[in-house]
């Protein structure tokens, strides 16, 4: 019998669109190309697609078909890729309560089998103990717990609470069952907790949004939390000290203004001369980039000689005319582009689908008599033989939950436990949890500059600090692209692999303004306003999740410090790039071309691009020409032609371009005029790709902007020379 690897659950909290938790399971990485799950469900056997997940894990790739209560609350075992020999086991045993603990590297709180001492947690119970768990949490947790009830994604019968950190615990002999895995093993902690957490090999913190520090010693009559600039502990390095009367020391670094670098935490209990506990800790900015911007901002551009569907897709910099955020090189721009004028945008009156509600489940249920529902646990204790060494406890675990629980195996533990039960708890006085709800961008966007370029994980890593989904990374990162920030790469498959930023220029937009496009620090704009000297403004603020910085002033000054900008790495440009780059952009029929083709793949079920109502519809079969949407725990965009329908192939795409693609070979557009805001607008979901995007949002220096209500999304600022030269383009 092959050994069976224990998997644990993963949880994401999502605010982007709405606030809901999604859940998925975390593998060890498996065999080589696995890339399948195979469930031992009740129904039989359910087969789901899995990815790479960071630090050699593997995960589910698409959950969203799942029932999150099979993933919770149901036994799972299966095997891990086709051919594995042996094959690679998995499985997991539903808890009723389950700790989990925030991985940085997982970008999501992973399952624990017990919480940590000071760690911030989720924690996860049934509701039949919801009692229970809520007293414990207000007798050893630090205020600011909250319960997310109404919280779309949790199972039914389920309770989640975020901000969990415990302080302090009970004795175990006198705990319910329920509650050991909310019970910590440590009696001292010092932790780093919260803050962004900047990827790399090293764990370090942006400065702009550091860590807050939390010391705790059980019972001690002091603590004395010292931070020391450097990486060793030096009393002339002292920077900061923080003493309290208390078992308990919480340090907001956040007002303490230290900057970029190595500073030593440590922890002193009672007056010690050493100290109990020491963490490093390592503030980063964009102010101390991993790379210099100029040898980033050189490493993706656009070129139309790369490919035919070089407006989708920046490529290592080796051509002699190309595109470098909202910089135009080589002469690119075609004069034989005739505008056709843009149509007034109309509504367009949406179909509503047939909602499908079913969702499989991969596991098998629990009975009624299991300890899930009945909260009796059943341990098993290992076998004791005459040749057994002697211990002071022994482990069982329950062969249904897999909780561990240790008993007293000698008198002597037995008397110190029964003491431990008598002992009193000091309550002591606990700052509460502070915690903002709202994202910060600029702090997410200063971590980009400080990391320059990456993989797409490494964007991920970022934008999982301000919302832990897939879908939030995906639109975050095409944001940065569409003004200019950053440029991207992208495979055959349409997804990106590779991002860098580029360097910062100043983009002329309407009325003596201009938008600071690329890289930035907080150094290079105070640079920046030492060079105005007060001849114009400069103005920070957060525009459709995107940092943004404006100067205003007369053209004229900004003229005749060319050179002075250029000094500090700053490209002033003498007019908007808009209209070249939507003269440079090819048709999209040709670049409809250019696109991978392959046979038409297996799927679950299929939706179709209705063009007329700008909204999928529920397709029976693949027979028409037009956009698809296939599903098979995870949606794959296709286009398919007359030709494609004829030889069995489709054509891969994305969420936004084959929606554009569909409505071009309906001669339905889905682009808009709206005269009297001077913008252009498209239904919801349906942003133009890559650098036709980038035409118009270099007008105003803005990301597009949603409309939830009207489903629409706009391009504000477009002058109607852009707009129709960039119709021309898309309407054929």
């Amino acid at each position: 019998m092959h050994q069976l690897t224990t998997t644990r659950l993963l949880a994401f909290l999502r605010t982007f669109p709405r606030k809901s938790i999604e859940f998925n399971i975390m593998l060890p990485h498996g065999p080589n190309g696995a890339n399948v799950a195979r469930f031992q469900a009740e129904s039989g056997q359910t087969a789901v697609p899995t990815i790479v997940g960071p630090g050699g894990s593997t995960r589910l790739a698409g959950v969203e078909s799942i029932k999150a209560g099979s993933l919770v609350g149901e036994a799972l075992t299966g095997e891990l890729g086709d051919d594995a020999d042996p094959p690679f086991r998995f499985g997991r045993r539903p808890r009723r309560v389950v700790p989990l603990r925030w991985d940085d590297l997982q970008g999501a709180f992973v399952e624990a089998e017990r919480i940590s001492l000071g760690d911030d947690s989720l924690v996860l119970a049934r509701d039949d103990g919801r009692s229970r768990v809520e007293a414990h949490m207000r007798a050893h947790a630090r205020p600011g717990w909250r319960e997310l009830p109404g919280l779309t994604g949790v199972p039914d019968g389920w309770a989640v609470y975020e901000h969990v950190q415990i302080i302090s615990g009970p004795a175990t002999a006198t705990t319910h069952l329920d509650l050991l895995p909310l019970i910590p093993r440590a009696r001292t902690s010092l932790t780093l907790r919260g803050g962004f957490v900047l990827p790399g090999l090293l764990r370090k913190w942006s400065s702009l949004e550091p860590p807050e520090i939390v010391a705790l010693a059980a019972d001690a009559s002091s603590v004395s939390v010292r931070v020391y600039a450097g990486t060793r502990i030096n009393n002339d390095n002292l920077t900061i000290q923080f003493d309290v009367d208390d078992d308990l020391a919480v340090v907001p670094v956040a007002g303490l203004e230290l900057d970029d670098g190595e500073y030593v935490v440590a922890m002193f209990v009672d007056g010690a001369p050493k100290p109990a506990s020491t963490a490093l800790l390592r503030l980063r900015s964009s102010d101390s980039p991993q790379y210099s911007v100029d040898e980033v901002d050189i490493r993706l551009v656009y070129s139309p000689d790369s490919a035919v569907t070089w407006p989708l897709s920046g490529g290592r910099a080796g051509w002699s005319r190309y595109v470098n955020g909202p910089r135009l090189v080589g002469g690119l721009a075609s004069d034989s582009v005739v505008p056709v004028e843009m149509p007034e945008f109309v509504l367009r009156k949406r179909s509503r689908k047939p909602e499908d509600t079913s969702r499989p489940s991969i596991g098998t249920p629990m009975g009624d008599n299991s300890c899930l529902a009945t909260g009796m646990h059943r341990f098993q204790l290992p076998p004791v033989g005459p040749d057994h060494p002697r211990a002071r406890t022994i482990a069982g675990e329950c062969t249904t939950c897999g909780l561990v629980k240790r008993f007293a195996a000698t008198q002597w533990a037995a008397r110190k436990r029964e003491g431990l039960a008598t002992k009193h708890n000091r309550v002591a006085t606990i700052p509460p949890i502070v915690e903002s709800d709202e994202p910060d961008f600029q702090v997410a966007f200063d971590a980009l500059n400080h990391v320059g370029h990456g993989t797409y994980a490494t964007f991920e890593r970022i934008a999982a600090q301000v919302e832990g989904s897939g879908l939030f990374a995906d639109s975050f990162l095409r944001r940065q692209e569409v003004v200019g920030h950053i440029d991207a790469a992208r495979d055959e498959w349409l997804q990106v692999t590779e991002w860098a930023v580029n360097s910062a220029t100043l983009v002329p937009v309407e009325g003596g303004r201009w938008t600071l496009v690329g890289s930035r620090s907080k150094g290079l704009l105070n640079q920046l306003r030492n060079i105005l000297d007060g001849d114009a403004e400069i103005a920070e603020s957060v525009d459709a999740e995107l940092a943004r910085v404006e100067v205003s002033g007369d053209a004229k000054a900004l003229d005749a410090r060319v050179e002075a900008l250029a000094k500090i790495g700053v490209t002033l440009l003498k007019e908007s790039p808009a209209l070249m780059m939507a003269r440079s952009l090819p048709r999209l029929s040709d670049l409809v071309r250019g696109l991978k083709r392959i046979v038409m793949p297996n799927y679950h079920s299929a939706e179709r691009w209705d063009s007329a109502s700008a909204s999928w519809q529920p397709a029976d079969a693949l027979t028409t020409v037009g956009a698809y949407r296939l599903k098979d725990y995870r949606s794959l965009y296709v286009v398919r032609s007359a030709e494609d329908v004829e030889t069995g192939t489709v054509k891969i795409g994305n969420a936004q371009l084959v929606k554009h693609v569909a409505n071009m070979w309906a001669a339905d557009p889905l682009i808009g005029y709206h005269t009297r805001s001077g913008s252009v607008v498209a239904p919801l979901g349906a942003d133009l790709p890559g650098l036709y995007g980038r035409a118009l949002s270099l007008c105003s220096g803005r990301a597009p902007r949603e409309i939830v209500d009207q489903r629409m999304i706009q391009y504000p600022s477009v002058p109607r020379i852009v707009a129709d030269t960039l119709f021309a383009q898309l309407s054929q």
